[in-house]
């Protein structure tokens, strides 16, 4: 067994621990945990950001999107909704993290 998460530290900076037994693949009575501690990736980051606040799917979606640069049109074409739906999702999101701007919520997220 692995457990893996993300942790923001201090002045933005995420690490994420993974803790796993050491020994016989199955045996499960080893006594001696290896624990790694590494800067988190992007998305490890976006993905704690996202269950942090409830973030559906398709926000979820939107978000990588949003990650990449990508402009309403371009998110629409992706996601094959609406530029109108793009803005919904965007609205929801905004809701639900207390953000108000693109920028802020990619800040947030991934740590740009």
């Amino acid at each position: 067994m692995c457990i893996s998460r993300a942790i923001d530290v201090a002045y933005g900076l995420w690490v994420t621990l993974r803790a796993a037994r050491i020994g016989e693949s199955g045996e499960g009575t080893g006594e001696d945990v290896a624990v790694t501690i590494e800067q988190s990736s992007p998305a490890e980051r976006a993905a704690v950001f996202s269950r942090t606040f409830g973030l559906s799917g398709r926000e979820t979606e939107l978000l990588g999107f949003l990650g990449q640069g990508s402009g309403t049109r371009g998110i629409a074409r992706q996601m094959f909704v609406s530029e109108n739906t793009v803005q919904d999702h965007l609205k929801s999101i905004f809701a639900k993290t207390g953000e108000h701007s693109r920028p802020r919520v990619v800040s947030r997220a991934f740590g740009s």
